[in-house]
Order: C-alpha cells, then sequence, then structure tokens
C-alpha cells in the first residue's frame, strides 16, 4: 500500500533571468516589438559612431589652461574661456575686489534653503531669521552701511542674482498661482475672465519674449534710473 504525504512548504521559483533585472527592463522597454527593436538599434548605432569623436573633441583633445591662441590653432574644444572668465561667470560686473559680498551673500542664503527643508524647524524663530537673513543679504549686496561701498543694481549679476530671483519668484508664483486657479474657478465673470487672460497671456507667450519685455521694455516705462 502505497502512502502519500503532504507538504506545505513550497519552494521558491525564480521568474526567468530575462523577465527581471536588466534583461527583463530592456527587453521591456528597448525590444518590446519590432519598430522598438528598430529604434533601439538605430540609437545604439548613432551613439557608437557619434560618442568617440566628441569625447576625443571634448576631453582628449581640449584646452583647459591654453591662451586664445592656443583654442583658435588647437582641433579641441577651448575650455579655457571658462576657467579664465570663472569669476565673471559667478559674479558678472560686481566689482572685483568686493566679490566677497555677493559670495557671503549666496552662502547665507543657501544655508537658510538647507536649515529651512526640515518640516521641524518650521517656527516663528525661523521666521525672524529669514527676515533677518533677507536684510543682511541686501545690505551685502547693495552696501552703504556699516562702512560699505555702495554698488548699484546695475552691477548685480552672476549665481548671487540667478538664485535670488529663482528663491523669491518660486515663493511668490506658489500663492499667486493658487490665487489665479481660485479666481479662474469664481463664478464672478469679471474676475474669472482677468484670470484666465493672465493665465493665457503667460502660458501661451514664449518666455524669451517675456524676459526681454521686463529687461529692455519695462524700464522704458520707468523713471530713469
Amino acid at each position: 500500500m502505497t502512502v502519500y504525504t503532504y507538504d506545505d512548504t513550497v519552494a521558491d521559483i525564480k521568474p526567468p533571468a530575462t523577465s527581471v533585472g536588466v534583461l527583463g527592463w530592456g527587453k521591456h522597454n528597448l525590444f518590446d516589438g519590432w519598430f522598438n527593436s528598430v529604434l533601439t538599434l538605430v540609437v545604439v548605432a548613432f551613439l557608437i559612431k557619434a560618442l568617440p569623436p566628441l569625447i576625443k573633441w571634448a576631453f582628449l583633445e581640449g584646452h583647459w589652461a591654453s591662451s586664445g591662441a592656443g583654442c583658435q590653432n588647437g582641433a579641441g574644444a577651448c575650455w579655457s574661456v571658462i576657467t579664465a572668465n570663472l569669476r565673471f561667470i559667478i559674479f558678472g560686473f560686481y566689482p572685483h575686489d568686493l566679490q566677497w559680498r555677493p559670495l557671503l551673500a549666496m552662502i547665507l542664503l543657501v544655508v537658510l534653503l538647507f536649515y529651512s527643508r526640515d518640516r521641524n524647524h518650521w517656527r516663528k524663530a525661523l521666521g525672524w531669521g529669514w527676515l533677518v537673513g533677507l536684510f543682511v543679504m541686501g545690505v551685502l549686496l547693495r552696501g552703504g552701511l556699516f562702512g560699505m561701498t555702495v554698488v548699484e543694481s546695475t552691477q548685480w549679476g552672476g549665481l548671487p542674482l540667478t538664485l535670488l530671483l529663482s528663491v523669491f519668484g518660486l515663493t511668490a508664483a506658489y500663492p499667486l498661482g493658487i490665487v489665479l486657479a481660485l479666481g479662474r474657478a469664481s463664478h464672478m465673470k469679471a474676475i474669472k475672465t482677468l484670470c484666465v487672460v493672465y493665465i493665457e497671456m503667460i502660458r501661451g507667450v514664449p518666455l524669451i519674449s517675456l524676459l526681454f519685455m521686463s529687461s529692455v521694455i519695462f524700464p522704458l516705462f520707468l523713471p530713469e534710473g
């Protein structure tokens, strides 16, 4: 008489190697059908053809510390123009001997942003810290207090100004976007129309046009200076 026993332990069966990991991802995303397969092969062939000359031009034959004449006579990329103008790229037309001030303002802004990313730090003291930090950053950039030389805003530029405009632009854009969204959903026709016109105008106009208007055309309507 044969006795059968029941074993409730089932061995784990691993999926095939072609369904998981790198092979599975490639099969699902790169070779899923004949069209994707052909497209993948074309892109790979293009990369094999284009990458070696690009790497040779950009890095192997690149000029990192040569003069302008060396760049003109060379066959590779001229990276020395970046290293030679690094301070101008970062600080713009800010006076050379005073560039420690925007650097210190930029470090202060980054420290405040890093500290504020933790919501456990969102207390009244943090708000006062931002107010004091903004005042200090303004004094550092502008000068005029504590014996610091006045630097006009026309000489501000580079990375510090970009960070300041980006941070405060994003900070102002969030509540403004909520107000415009609520206004667009309003039953009051005048408010809804104004919000729709503003949203569609900003969204439909290229960003370069807005930047051109803000930097060139808008100052024409303001007093001199």
